[in-house]
C-alpha cells in the first residue's frame, strides 16, 4: 500500500498545464482518510516552491523538498532544526567558487537557486569523467561534497549526505512510514537519489531523460510510463494499484 507519494514538479507534475489540472482533478478526488501524504521533492527551494503554489494548478501538498533535498518545508521547528543537523555546516563559499572558477564553460545559476548548502551552475555536455574529476579537486582543496549532475546541464554542489532520496527518507522516519509504502515520481537525474531507495516504487514519466528511464528497464519495481508529466504520475498510480501494490491509506487521515 502506498503512505506517501514523492514527485519532482519541473517535467513531472508541471510542463503540462492540462496534464497538472487532471492530477489535481484525480488527486483531490481521493478519499481524504486514506489519501496518502503527498510530498513536492524539487530542486527549486522551498521558497520557490511556495510561491509557485499560490499561482499553479498543483494540489496542495502536505511537506515540500526544496535545492535537490537540502531543505524541508511545512516543518515543525523541532523538525527543521534536526533535519539542518543532518546537513552539518554550511560551505566555506569563497573556497568552493576559487575552485569552481578554475573549470571551463561553467556559469553559476541565479541568486534563486542557491543557499549555505546548495551552490548550483550550469556546465553543458560534462560526462562522468569530467565530474568525478571536479569532485576530486573539491576533496583536495578540503570541500566535502556532492555533485549531482543532471539533464546534461545543471551541476548541483551539496553536502556529502544531501540529495532527494536522503531527506524523503528522513521524513519518512519522522512519520513511521516504511520505504516499501513509498511511491516516487521524476523524469531526470537528479531524482535518481529517490529511486535507488531500498524497496520504494518509482514512477518514470514518459518524457523522461534516458538518464532515469535506465533505472525503470533495469529495475521490475518501477514503472515506465507511456504518457508524459503529470499524466505519466497517474498512470503509474493506476499501474500499481490494479498490479495489487497500491491501497492508499494513510494514518490518522487529512
Amino acid at each position: 500500500m502506498i503512505r506517501l507519494l514523492s514527485s519532482d514538479l519541473d517535467g513531472t507534475l508541471l510542463g503540462d498545464r492540462r496534464a497538472t489540472q487532471r492530477f489535481r482533478a484525480y488527486w483531490e478526488g481521493l478519499n481524504p482518510a486514506t489519501c496518502p501524504f503527498l510530498v513536492y521533492n524539487s530542486g527549486r527551494l522551498v521558497d520557490d516552491i511556495e510561491a509557485l503554489l499560490a499561482v499553479s494548478d498543483l494540489p496542495h501538498p502536505d511537506f515540500v523538498i526544496g535545492g535537490v533535498g537540502t531543505m524541508i518545508g511545512r516543518l515543525d521547528d523541532d523538525r527543521k532544526r534536526r533535519f539542518g543537523a543532518t546537513l552539518g555546516a554550511p560551505f566555506d563559499r569563497e573556497a568552493l567558487m576559487h575552485v569552481m572558477r578554475q573549470v571551463d564553460g561553467i556559469r553559476l545559476q541565479d541568486d534563486a537557486f542557491q543557499h549555505a548548502h546548495k551552490l548550483s551552475w550550469h556546465l553543458h555536455g560534462a560526462g562522468d569523467e569530467r565530474i568525478s574529476e571536479l569532485e576530486e579537486s573539491l576533496t583536495e582543496a578540503g570541500i566535502e561534497a556532492r555533485l549531482v549532475y543532471s539533464s546534461d546541464r545543471d551541476l548541483d554542489v551539496l553536502p556529502r549526505t544531501a540529495n532527494k532520496g536522503a531527506a524523503l527518507a528522513w521524513l519518512c522516519r519522522e512519520l513511521a512510514i516504511d520505504l516499501a509504502e513509498v511511491a516516487v515520481a521524476g523524469d531526470t537525474g537528479n531524482d535518481r537519489d529517490m529511486f535507488t531507495l531500498p524497496s520504494v516504487r518509482g514512477i518514470v514519466v514518459g518524457n523522461a531523460l534516458d538518464e532515469l528511464r535506465r533505472l525503470a528497464a533495469d529495475e521490475p519495481r518501477h514503472y515506465q510510463a507511456r504518457r508524459a508529466c503529470a499524466d505519466g504520475v497517474i498512470e503509474g498510480l493506476e499501474h500499481f494499484a490494479a498490479h495489487g501494490r497500491t491501497t492508499p491509506t494513510r494514518a490518522g487521515g487529512r
